[in-house]
């Protein structure tokens, strides 16, 4: 058996730890990324969690992109950025 924190072997996925009391109620979000830009994506994801230092915290993933998602928002020059992106 695989403990709580342990990728299994079988399949790959991390076992969660129980819940604990302290923990706030939460909401699982997702999305899709295209196949060939997924390991590029979680390296970026995981280099950006280690640069803010969130990749240590509690709901890391959250506050990755809370940090960065606020950051994005006050740049004004980034408005419409992704019309001016190449798309596949």
């Amino acid at each position: 058996m695989t403990e709580p924190g342990q990728t299994c072997e079988g399949c790959g996925r991390r076992v969660p730890h129980p819940r604990k009391e302290s923990s706030p109620d939460t909401s699982v979000f997702s999305y899709r990324v295209p196949n060939d830009e997924a390991d590029a994506h979680r390296e970026i994801r995981e280099t950006t969690a280690k640069f803010l230092e969130t990749h240590e915290r509690p709901h890391w993933q959250f506050w990755t992109y809370a940090f960065a998602l606020a950051t994005v928002l006050q740049d004004e020059s980034l408005r419409g950025a992704g019309q001016r992106s190449p798309v596949a």
